[in-house]
């Protein structure tokens, strides 16, 4: 009796630590992307030196990224959570996930400037960092600025728990409220500017527009060139993967005809630094096509862009094809006629 007991207490043992040592497994480096460039943008991971940041630059945990002047850069996460860096800062990504869930995010900065959005989550909090304090976001837009003797917290949508890491101090900041961490300790909250709230407010669209050549719809900036597609003919793409800094090993675009409930899955040729394909004519229909791709990295993960690819995918405009119907015919006179119709697909 006692020999089968401890058989089955070993048994059980085995099992929580296989299923804690699958659950450390799953674990994995949060990823994000750095969508929007303006002038000078650099970046670097924890393995490699400082070097130019692009459209489509894969962020991991550990990874740098540093905005000079009269410079930005926008990151977007899986969940479209978007931090705007301006000009002169400094931050570093990291956290972790597991699957679909977030497990931990933060973004610690040295010095700068940094608009936010951050898109609300059930448990997880995003964390802003800096030497002097801690803000935890959780659907929150806002303003964060650090550096130098004091930082500031400006909460233009929402609410978010603001620390002074020196003294401990913690308080809430609402909308329209600032919290002020000073290096002496003290924390403050009064009400926020018309014009700082007006800068965040504003600050979201930067170097974007909702219109067919927005960032994330625009295929030149996915780095997809499409060419000139034209409805009903076959089409070509080639995809530029020198963003990915040589990493990527496959590549798939999966496309489909505007408002078509499945997507066509096409494999990559990849010959040095791009990936392209042919497309299927009775895929490309006027007036546009939607996509997203699917890139492969060499340490065995997947980048999708759009990150939600398959449920917000990119668009690439398609040319109609205009057809002429000639119909012949006679008037009451015997005077002959031609009726001409015309129609786009």
């Amino acid at each position: 009796m006692i020999k089968k007991i401890l058989i089955v207490g070993v048994l059980v043992l085995l099992v929580v630590l296989s299923l804690g040592q699958k659950g450390k497994q799953d674990k994995k480096d949060i990823s994000a992307y750095i969508v929007k460039v303006i002038r000078d943008v650099n970046m670097k991971s924890p393995a490699t030196g400082w070097h130019k940041a692009i459209p489509l630059s894969t962020l991991k945990s550990g990874y740098e990224v540093q905005t000079d002047k009269g410079s930005l850069a926008m990151i977007l996460f899986a969940d479209q959570s978007k931090l705007i860096l301006r000009e002169k800062s400094i931050v570093t990504i990291k956290g972790e996930v597991r699957g679909k869930e977030i497990l931990s995010r933060s973004v610690h900065m040295d010095r700068g400037d940094m608009i936010f959005n951050v898109k609300k989550a059930e448990t997880e909090q995003f964390r802003f960092s800096s030497p002097i304090s801690v803000a935890s976001i959780r659907g929150t837009q806002g303003g964060y600025v650090a550096g130098g003797k004091a930082d500031s917290l400006t909460i233009a949508e929402g609410l978010a728990d603001f620390t002074n890491s020196l003294s401990g101090r913690t308080a809430h900041v609402g909308t329209g409220n600032t919290g002020v961490a000073d290096s002496s300790g003290k924390l403050n909250i009064h009400q926020a500017g018309r014009e700082a709230l007006n800068n965040i407010i504003n600050g979201q669209n930067i170097g974007e527009d909702n219109s067919k050549d927005s960032t994330l719809n625009n295929y030149n900036n996915l780095g997809a060139d499409f060419g000139h597609l034209k409805s009903r003919i076959a089409g070509f793409v080639r995809v530029n993967l020198s963003s990915f800094q040589g990493g990527a090993v496959a590549a798939t675009l999966f496309y489909r005809k505007q408002n078509e409930q499945a997507f066509t899955e096409l494999p990559l040729t990849i010959i040095g630094q791009t990936a392209q394909g042919q497309l299927s004519a009775d895929k490309v229909r006027y007036p546009q096509l939607e996509y997203y791709l699917s890139i492969k990295l060499n340490d065995g993960s997947l980048t999708i862009v759009p990150p939600n690819g398959s449920l917000k995918p990119a668009t690439v405009p398609v040319e109609s094809v205009q057809h002429v119907l000639i119909i012949p015919g006679q008037t009451g006179t015997l005077q002959e006629k031609v009726l001409i119709l015309k129609w786009n697909d």
